[in-house]
């Protein structure tokens, strides 16, 4: 017996040692999203596929993140996230790309974090968009979905309903050369401020307004409003964006329900700025150069479901159809028919 006794006091005890050590240690965790996806011109689907019957690559991704106690109430914080594209049959092609990766500090105060990530601006979206990094995402409508090297993010902790954020670019890293000085004139930074709760888990609401200044050469503000009503979520987005020779105002609203295991799901979009990225990869398609000219009126219809396997995996497909409407170039449409599967750990 008493062999018996030392190995389960052993194991006991070599348990607690592991608890400690992951509490402490690193995080690893990955999303995996692949979809079948037929496109009439491939104009919004990512990248690695063009038009016609492709397997689509929604950003898979893998990384590692964590926080460590330096002292009373200040950690450290780090992650480092790349994009998986190994899947794509192109010679030569990275199977690799950078995505957030950052060092910082942590405390009462908030966040400040140094490196790569995604801006305040991008971040006071929220959960307003229904088909988010899917060849439906509200990019393919909207500049300004932006993720930056060689830049400091400040997030505030939440004072109540309030929390507030700034992104700044670095000006050495981004003006380094005459074409890069154009590219990024401005102030380099952006602004949010949101109230509520963006996961819709303490509050059933969330308002997000931000505003950037340069980054990428963009000057645009943004309102954002998700509302949840029991299974039902409904989100909507005002944007007004100028870039170049280009500007205008746009829309977008959304509605969910959650009915058992399915998730349904509907988005209508408008813009006419012409900044997004349907725009630009239509008129590039034409042969035209949208920064020459007038933008173009764009509206989306995105109508699909998800079926939940377990809390970690689920099924989706859905239809998207883009309209471009240009004065002078003319129109040029899309559409998508997606099937696929998420699996995120």
């Amino acid at each position: 017996m008493k062999p018996r006794f030392v190995s389960i006091a052993v194991a006991t005890l070599l348990a607690g040692v592991s608890t400690h050590v992951l509490a402490d240690g690193p995080v690893f965790y990955g999303d995996i999203n692949m979809a079948l996806t037929q496109s009439d011109k491939g104009l919004t689907t990512n990248p690695g596929m063009n038009d016609g019957l492709g397997l689509e690559n929604n950003f898979t991704n893998v990384g590692i993140k964590g926080a460590y106690d330096i002292a009373a109430g200040l950690q450290i914080l780090y992650k480092a996230e790349v994009g998986v594209n190994g899947e794509d049959q192109s010679k030569g092609a990275d199977p690799f790309n950078s995505r957030n990766t950052y060092f910082g500090l942590g405390g009462n105060f908030g966040q400040v974090l140094f490196g790569r990530n995604d801006t305040v601006f991008k971040g006071s979206e929220g959960g307003v968009d229904a088909f988010g990094n899917l060849n439906a995402d509200l990019d393919r409508l909207f500049v300004g979905q932006d993720r930056f090297g060689d830049s400091v993010t400040f997030n505030s902790n939440r004072y109540g309903i309030f929390q507030f954020g700034v992104t700044y670019l670095l000006e050495d890293d981004f003006r380094g050369s005459e074409e890069n000085a154009k590219m990024y004139d401005g102030n380099n930074y952006a602004v949010s401020v949101g109230f509520g709760d963006k996961a819709m888990a303490k509050q059933p609401y969330y308002v997000g307004l931000a505003y950037a200044d340069g980054l990428n050469g963009l000057e645009s503000a943004r309102v954002v409003v998700t509302y949840k009503l029991g299974d039902l979520k409904l989100g909507g987005l005002f944007q007004d964006s100028e870039k170049g020779d280009l500007s205008g105002q746009g829309y977008m609203v959304s509605a969910q329900y959650r009915l058992n295991d399915w998730n349904i799901k509907a988005q209508v979009g408008y813009d006419e700025s012409g900044l997004g990225k349907f725009a630009k990869n239509a008129y590039d398609d034409a042969g035209e150069d949208m920064q020459q000219g007038s933008g173009a009126e764009v509206i989306n219809y995105t109508v699909g479901a998800e079926y939940h396997l377990t809390k970690a995996a689920y099924l989706y497909g859905h239809y998207a159809y883009y309209d471009a409407s240009h004065d002078d170039a003319g129109d040029r449409d899309d559409n998508t028919f997606t099937i696929g599967m998420r699996y995120r750990f």
